[in-house]
């Protein structure tokens, strides 16, 4: 259950919840906080107070709980003294995450209550205090600050709200509002409001209304107004991902004009991305020549090698790889340029040249460039007919970064050589990891941060249960010696069907057991790091997609870390972070309906995820990789990559994913996979080296 400060978004994440014992069977005072909170977040104030009635602080570890619900309704319901007496409560109660948030509600009282003198006061205190937009509504605020004031102070007021929050749900009053006081010209607009409407727009991320804003800057605004005009706009239609061409010849124009390193090299970037690649690489070359010194300038300079690159003219990429290095030695696209200078090489068949290059990148301790400088060596020793230093260095590959993708491209190439080794090396180390007691500690179970988490458990607030925990998390491991603490802590996450965190402490403190064989101690550490969560809804659904064994799992780690709130920026959601766009359509095959917020319930994320990724990998014939990769870009790109590079070893095929982020997703999710597998079956997958063409179908959404 995801507990929400106000009913807005509430109403629609409230179906999510666990049922609510009914009020009859709410018999302990935590049960009917519980039920209280479940009917505010479903907008029915009657109920929650109802199901509070009797409930005393004294009776509850987490009284601050109580304190919340019952302002938020009281402040809800017309009643701002009494809704005042509980926030003032939360002050006072040391620790509470509702602190913050309670100084903003009692703002919200005096302005109820009629004191707009003294909620303005606090209004401007809690605004200009830091963070303070994480508790509070600052468009409120501002518009209320304005209200109370009086005269020309009210005005400008008004109009500063207009200009800083043109996309507030009040803007509409404020306007009206200002109208009333000074008429229809103290509302209006002129170039400089519009211009700094549309930054306010940008910053929010919210294009279409920031070109909206910009068109209304007309040509005959004075050219600084233009200027500055039409570089908002290029920037606009560049972070909307489409006009780029448009975005790019508006960039360009204005960049000298601004003298404007940044303006300059966009809207290079912006034609790249219309796949203008020459001209882009010309303007990357003048952002180098015009700002040498700035950070604009390295990675122009990386990414008119990179392009070359990216379009097969290997030849053509070392020139500006080589004055990459040359120019920026400590720049942090360095390692970058390294790799598509080996890269390069090899592909020409310059073995000889190719070896500095990846000699130096792998010296990283990273599994991916490190993994991947030392791979490659090996690759391009092994083609010069160095042998024996080729097997050397895939065992080193495997050894050092265990499961990794260049360690599963190792072993099979290792195979393919006759010299098979298995997943840790040979000979594999022994299995490590910090012990964690057998059994609960009565003592360290009672401990205040458990005692507080089996209330809000109880009460069927399983998410906030973990928050609260979380919070203290660092604390209470300090309190208690660690293998107690740890059994306590991962058997109240797991109660709470938390995966997250303790697949996070997984990571960080069983780092070392996730390098060694899943036995003995280590074990524990490699359940929790890679878990069976949701695994009913995994295996009630699994088959919708024919998805292959622990793939779903996979996916479920890289995409949400098996939170099922996470909202990504290109809003995917839930689990694993499907998006509505194409949720509508695979809801539509299975002939079920959606609605927005579905994706955050589980079921129905793991419901339509199992068989969009399902038939993805199916149309990839079952290769990981592949398949994983059509994910995250969409079929088309794979597709493409498949009919340039498909002749080609899996491993040249996968670095020449000409998206980064695909081609690394495609990476980790194999290793996530492999070691799925591996932890749950015994058996060590084998990634093959051969790429398979795809299935031609209309899945190709």
């Amino acid at each position: 259950m995801t507990w929400r400060a106000t009913v807005v978004g509430a109403v629609m994440l409230a179906a999510l919840a666990p049922a609510a014992p009914a009020a009859a069977q709410a018999a302990t005072p935590a049960e009917r906080l519980g039920l209280a909170i479940r009917a505010y977040e479903a907008g029915d104030l009657a109920a929650a107070t109802a199901s509070l009635r009797g409930v005393k602080s004294a009776d509850l570890a987490n009284p601050d709980y109580l304190w919340w619900v019952r302002g938020q309704i009281a402040l809800l319901d017309g009643r701002p003294r009494d809704a005042a007496v509980d926030f003032k409560a939360i002050a006072g109660h040391r620790g509470s995450r509702f602190a913050a948030a309670a100084a903003w509600r009692l703002a919200d009282c005096q302005w109820a209550q009629g004191d707009r003198a003294a909620a303005a006061r606090a209004y401007r205190t809690l605004a200009a205090a830091d963070g303070a937009a994480r508790h509070g509504d600052l468009g409120v605020a501002a518009y209320r600050v304005a209200l109370a004031a009086t005269g020309a102070a009210r005005r400008a007021g008004l109009r500063g709200f207009l200009r800083d929050y043109p996309a507030h749900p009040l803007a509409a009053d404020a306007e009206r509002a200002l109208v009333a006081d000074g008429g229809p010209r103290a509302a209006a607009l002129g170039d400089e409001d519009r211009l700094h409407r549309a930054r306010r727009l940008i910053t929010a991320h919210l294009w279409h209304e920031a070109v909206a804003e910009l068109m209304l800057v007309g040509d005959r605004a004075p050219e600084g107004v233009r200027t500055r005009r039409d570089y908002l706009l290029g920037t606009s239609l560049f972070k909307m991902r489409r006009r780029y061409g448009d975005a790019g010849r508006l960039l360009l124009a204005v960049a000298p004009k601004l003298d404007s390193a940044e303006a300059l090299f966009h809207g290079a970037r912006a034609l790249s991305r219309a796949d203008q690649d020459d001209e882009a690489i010309r303007w990357y070359r003048e952002v180098v020549a015009r700002y040498p010194r700035t950070a604009w300038a390295e990675e122009a300079q990386y990414l008119s090698g990179w392009l070359e690159f990216n379009r097969g003219r290997y030849r053509e990429a070392i020139a500006p790889l080589e004055e990459m290095l040359r120019r920026y030695p400590r720049s942090k696209w360095m390692d970058e340029a390294l790799w598509f200078l080996g890269m390069s090489h090899f592909l020409l068949g310059e073995d000889a040249a190719a070896l500095p290059h990846l000699e130096r990148l792998s010296k990283h301790e990273s599994r991916l460039e490190g993994g991947k400088g030392l791979y490659w060596w090996a690759r391009t020793a092994h083609r010069m007919g160095k042998r024996d230093d080729a097997i050397a260095a895939y065992r080193r590959v495997v050894a050092r970064w265990p499961f990794a993708w260049y360690a599963l491209l190792a072993q099979a190439r290792l195979r393919e050589l006759g010299q098979p080794v298995g997943p840790f090396g040979s000979p594999a180390p022994a299995p490590r990891g910090s012990a964690v007691a057998t059994s609960l500690s009565k003592t360290v179970e009672a401990d205040p941060a458990i005692v507080r988490f089996d209330e809000l458990e109880a009460a069927g607030l399983d998410v906030d249960a973990g928050k609260e925990l979380y919070r203290v998390e660092r604390a209470f491991l300090g309190r208690h010696p660690r293998p107690e603490a740890f059994a306590v802590l991962f058997d109240r996450y797991g109660r709470g069907a938390n995966w997250h965190r303790p697949w996070r402490l997984a990571i960080v403190h069983g780092a070392s057991a996730l390098a060694t064989p899943a036995e003995g101690n280590a074990r524990f550490w490699w359940r929790h790091a890679y878990p069976e969560a949701y695994k009913p809804l995994v295996e009630a659904y699994r088959d919708l997609g024919k998805n292959p064994p622990y793939y779903l799992y996979a996916i479920m780690q890289k995409e949400s870390g098996y939170d099922p709130h996470v909202l990504s920026y290109a809003d995917a959601q839930g689990l694993l972070q499907m998006i509505p766009a194409t949720t509508i359509r695979v809801a539509r095959v299975l002939g079920i309906d959606y609605a927005p917020g579905d994706l955050y319930d589980p079921r129905f994320n793991v419901q339509t995820g199992s068989w969009y990724i399902g038939h993805l990998l199916t149309k990839f014939a079952g290769q990981i990789p592949l398949g994983a990769g059509s994910f995250n870009s969409g079929p088309r790109p794979v597709m493409r990559w498949v009919d340039q590079h498909g002749d080609r070893p899996i491993d040249e095929l996968v670095e020449l994913v000409s998206y980064v982020q695909t081609r690394e997703y495609m990476k980790k999710v194999t290793e996530i996979y492999a070691r799925y597998v591996y932890l749950y079956t015994g058996q060590v997958y084998e990634q093959p080296l051969t790429a398979q063409r795809y299935v031609v179908d209309d899945l190709t959404y």
